[in-house]
């Protein structure tokens, strides 16, 4: 996985504020570049399809951590 420790705790963070409040277009583009770094194919992506991805990335961190211990 490409993501540094902190932009992982920023997507982390970025994805559950998406979750309660609209993010402002400064994040939703900080979201994007995020996740790029993992999924280059997402530049075009629609911002629902975009969270559900950051999710699957989020998800496939945490796994890969647990089972790395």
């Amino acid at each position: 996985m490409t993501l540094a420790e902190e932009q992982f705790g920023r997507l982390e963070y970025l994805l559950g504020k998406s979750q309660s409040i609209q993010l402002t277009p400064k994040e939703e583009k900080e979201l994007r570049n995020l996740i790029e770094i993992e999924q280059p194919k997402a530049k075009d992506t629609n911002l629902d399809d975009l969270i559900s991805l950051g999710l699957i990335l989020v998800g496939a961190y945490v796994l890969l951590k647990a089972l790395s211990k």
